[in-house]
C-alpha cells in the first residue's frame, strides 16, 4: 500500500502475513499544562482524506462491526479506553487503546469493531478515503 492508500492490484496481501491491527507509534507530551498529541500528516502511511469522532458511547457498547473493502484508518484514542477485535479470514487480533499508547492502522479487507470500556471514551480516525457505504461489509469475510 503506498502512501495515498492505493493497494497494488497486481499482489493481494497474505492474511496470515499481515498484522490486522498494526500499532502505530504515538508521542504524548504531558506537563503541568495538559497534555498534548502531536499528529505529523506527514508520518503517515497514507493521504489524509476524513477525519471523524466517536464520542458519547455508553461504556460496554460496541461500535463499529465493519470493515472496509479500500483504503487504510489509523484509530487512536484520545480519551478513555478502546479495545480494538479484529477479524480477516480465521485471523483475530484484539488491542487495547488508551491516550498513554499507540493507536493502530487498519487495512482494506479487514473487520473491526470497537468496545467503548470507560466513561468519555473518544475515538479519533483518520481515514485515505472519503465516505463511502458502499465500501463497507458487515461480515467478518468481504464478498
Amino acid at each position: 500500500m503506498n502512501r495515498d492508500g492505493a493497494v497494488d492490484e497486481t499482489r493481494s496481501p497474505d492474511m496470515e502475513e499481515l498484522e490486522l491491527l498494526q500499532p502505530f507509534s504515538l508521542v504524548r507530551k504531558v506537563d503541568e499544562r495538559g497534555a498534548l498529541l502531536p499528529l505529523d500528516f506527514d508520518a503517515l502511511p497514507f493521504l489524509v482524506r476524513r477525519v471523524f469522532t466517536v464520542s458519547g458511547v455508553p461504556p460496554g457498547t460496541r461500535r463499529g462491526g465493519h470493515g472496509h473493502l479500500r483504503g487504510i484508518q489509523l484509530l487512536v484514542c484520545v480519551q478513555g479506553r478502546i479495545e480494538l477485535r479484529a477479524r480477516a479470514g480465521v485471523k483475530t487480533s484484539k488491542l487495547m487503546l488508551s491516550p498513554d499508547g499507540s493507536g493502530a492502522l487498519l487495512s482494506a479487507g479487514v473487520w473491526c469493531e470497537q468496545c467503548y470500556l470507560a466513561p468519555d471514551s473518544v475515538l479519533l480516525v483518520l481515514a485515505s478515503e472519503s465516505y463511502d457505504p458502499g465500501s463497507y461489509f458487515v461480515d467478518p469475510e468481504p464478498q
